[in-house]
């Protein structure tokens, strides 16, 4: 007969070990992060059809709060919602669905962002904050998942549109349309969009991008070439310019659809270091920021086999998150809990948005039941105080979550999809 060593206890010390048990047990369970509170669904919004773009957050209207940019993609429909969540207005000049997240920033002046949609065979489209079309502009072949950027690229007060093609047409236009130059670069275009920023050091914004065959591209913004790193594969993704290094010259971040994730010198796209996952098409955007508050940034992207990876400015990897499906879009960087720690928060084609912690241990996890191929979007849309995460999903449904974080702006670090509304895919430097 075999019996347990507890039996020998006296009953006194079982009765005081139970009660240490009980009196440590809270504190032990406040600081799991697995048993974190779900966000909250403050509203849900039926779009119409499914998204796969973002969602844009500005201030069109003057009104108190923000409003809402949304595409319905097979409606071929973009939408203005009011923080009260009323329709403003809607746009449906578009011949062929919407994929392209839209861009919003002041081209005229006038202290009201307009609006530029890039389409699959209508060209890119410019919209007034109030839902008129302002000009179009045709191009040789549509920019189906790409987007048009807003930049003072020559840094002279004045703000320009920049936007590259599926078939290599590269283009700069003035704020009222008109061209200022244009550029074919080696076909195929790129997929995804490209990143406007200042790789250099010499004061002048440039253009980053991919394209074909299989390069990273870095021109000017009079259209000149800068330089090109040539892969081994094609990259499908929309580059980023991040300075990780805390140094005058940042770094260009690129994947390529043979697994490998490559960290560029801005100044001449030589490598710095490359990070190799399973081999495979990464065609996720790309999110950059100091998550953990160590002093130095970290990049963060995610593979075709559902992995998201997070690596140091030096190209360790700190850690990896199974999401068990595919993720198609970057993660947004925040303090959403006001815990006064960063969250990634993040949604993937099963249907599910995750919130994970700096360390990329899993916190929360809501499920939309849909496929999610666009990135959140945080912000504080009605101006109430708190973090609003909006994230939408082929179910046609605009999600609002809430995980009762105050709105503190130094804690956002990758708000939406390409890091501002403007589009610019481009991290600041410090």
């Amino acid at each position: 007969m075999v019996k347990t060593r507890i039996l020998n206890i006296p009953r006194m010390k079982i009765i005081l070990l139970v009660l240490v048990f009980f009196v440590l047990l809270p504190d032990a369970v406040s600081v799991s992060p697995q048993t974190a509170a779900q966000p909250a669904l403050l509203w849900t919004y039926q779009v119409g059809s499914r998204v796969y773009a973002s969602p844009v957050v500005a201030d069109l209207s003057g009104a108190h709060g923000l409003e809402i940019l949304m595409e319905s993609s097979e409606e071929r429909k973009l939408m203005c919602l009011s923080a009260n969540r009323e329709t403003l207005w809607t746009c449906q000049d578009f011949t062929l669905r919407l994929t392209g997240t839209p861009t919003a920033g002041d081209l005229d002046g006038d202290g009201k962002p307009e609006i530029l949609v890039t389409t699959r065979n209508d060209g890119v489209v410019c919209l007034s904050a109030e839902g008129d079309v302002r000009w179009k502009a045709e191009i040789e072949e549509g920019i189906p998942w790409g987007n048009a950027v807003i930049a003072d690229a020559g840094h002279d007060g004045t703000p320009e549109v920049y936007w590259i093609s599926t078939s290599g047409q590269l283009e700069r236009r003035s704020g009222d349309g008109a061209l200022v130059w244009e550029r074919h670069m080696p076909p195929p275009g790129p997929d995804g969009p490209l990143a406007v920023g200042d790789v250099n050091n010499d004061g002048q914004d440039e253009l980053v991008f991919c394209g074909g065959p299989y390069s990273v591209f870095c021109v000017d913004n009079k259209g000149e070439l800068v330089w090109t790193f040539r892969g081994a594969a094609a990259f499908n993704n929309g580059p980023v310019i991040a300075d990780m290094m805390n140094a005058p010259i940042p770094e260009v971040f690129a994947a390529s659809s043979d697994g490998v994730f490559y960290c560029l010198d801005g100044k001449a796209g030589k490598v710095v270091w490359n990070h190799r996952t399973f081999p495979g098409r990464i065609d996720t955007t790309i999110a950059a920021g100091d998550i953990d508050g160590d002093g130095a940034r970290e990049v963060l992207y995610s593979g075709g086999r559902g992995y998201l990876y997070c690596l140091s400015n030096l190209g360790e990897e700190k850690w990896s998150f199974n999401a068990g499906d595919w993720i198609e879009s970057a993660p947004a960087l925040g303090d959403v809990d006001g815990d006064g720690e960063i969250e990634v928060i993040f949604g993937a084609a099963n249907g599910n948005v995750y919130g994970l912690s700096n360390h990329g241990v899993i916190k929360w996890c809501f499920p939309v039941k849909k496929r999610i191929a666009a990135s959140p979007t945080l912000c504080d849309y009605d101006q109430d105080g708190r973090v609003e995460i909006l994230i939408p999903s082929h179910n046609g449904n605009l999600y609002c979550l809430t995980c009762g974080g105050s709105w503190k702006p130094e804690m956002i670090l990758w708000p939406c999809r390409r890091y501002d509304m403007q589009q610019t895919g481009c991290l600041p430097t410090p």
